[in-house]
């Protein structure tokens, strides 16, 4: 089977989006509730290794799901999401930065 180089570039950059969402969400939820980060450490030894074999194993699946799911896809949209997976980074990266910092002072 041949494969579809523009439909696996979007499969991947919405994977991606996918990925730093439950990595944000995770990260946030773990540092809130201890069971869930005893649960994560108890699974691999440290919460931060089941947070990467978790957001490992989610973009891998999405990635599977949105390459079967996606018809066709152009050079434009491609570039916008792209585009859409670099504001994803620089967002999930300020929202877990402003987080650790509130949560350092005692602000959270």
């Amino acid at each position: 089977m041949r494969v579809n180089k523009p439909k696996l570039i979007t499969a991947s950059a919405y994977a991606a989006i996918t990925a730093i969402v439950f990595v944000v969400v995770i990260t946030v939820w773990a540092e809130l509730s201890a069971p869930l980060k005893d649960w994560l450490k108890n699974f691999s030894g440290h919460h931060w290794t089941s947070k990467s074999i978790f957001s490992a194993a989610v973009y891998a699946a999405a990635t599977f799901a949105f390459y079967a799911s996606l018809r066709g896809t152009g050079e434009s949209t491609v570039r916008r999401l792209l585009i859409l997976l670099l504001w994803s980074v620089v967002l999930g990266t300020s929202i877990l930065t402003l987080f650790f910092t509130g949560h350092h002072f005692g602000l959270l």
